[in-house]
């Protein structure tokens, strides 16, 4: 997640973002099996049942209150985000005022209106821009959060209680 606060931007290509997913995703295969094992240390067997019921629980809510933190997360920075990048974008700057201006003359001259319609369009683009950089930022301080929260997790894993092999509860009769 911290290597994705450092590739993610609004020029980002389709093969650097499928190959991110992948670096994200990598991993996940050695998590599955080792958190399933810790979910049934000191259970006896007659339990197995009761535990993966929980275990399946646990892993839907988990996946459902990561899902509603994570949605909220993202709307919640970019509207932060916005609110920030707009204090640059008024009439007052004069780059702002020149952008608009040169975009504006570039759409009459593209078609896509004249005059007022023109300018109209050139604030609705500029107004796009500022929203997909803020989306952006948003994301990466989510990933922020994520790697945060992972790297929280890898240490408190040392916390757990051991696994003794062999230690476990009674043998099933063959």
């Amino acid at each position: 997640m911290f290597y994705s606060t450092k590739r993610i931007d609004l020029q980002i290509s389709f093969n650097a973002a499928v190959w991110l997913r992948i670096t994200q995703v990598i991993g996940l295969g050695f998590l599955f099996v080792p958190i399933t094992l810790v979910a049934y240390i000191g259970i006896s067997p007659e339990k197995n049942n009761a535990v993966a019921g929980i275990v399946n629980f646990m892993r839907n809510m988990g996946s459902s209150v990561g899902t509603s933190l994570v949605t909220t997360l993202i709307a919640r920075r970019s509207q932060f985000h916005q609110a920030r990048l707009v204090q640059s974008v008024n009439l007052g700057n004069p780059s702002i005022l020149n952008s608009t201006n040169g975009l504006a003359q570039r759409l009459t001259a593209a078609g896509v209106g004249g005059g007022h319609d023109s300018q109209l369009q050139a604030y609705a683009r500029i107004y796009q821009a500022v929203q997909a950089q803020a989306a952006s930022l948003a994301y990466i301080d989510t990933f922020m959060v994520l790697a945060v929260g992972a790297a929280i997790m890898f240490f408190l894993a040392f916390a757990l209680k051991k696994n003794e092999p062999g230690g476990g509860g009674a043998t099933i009769a063959e």
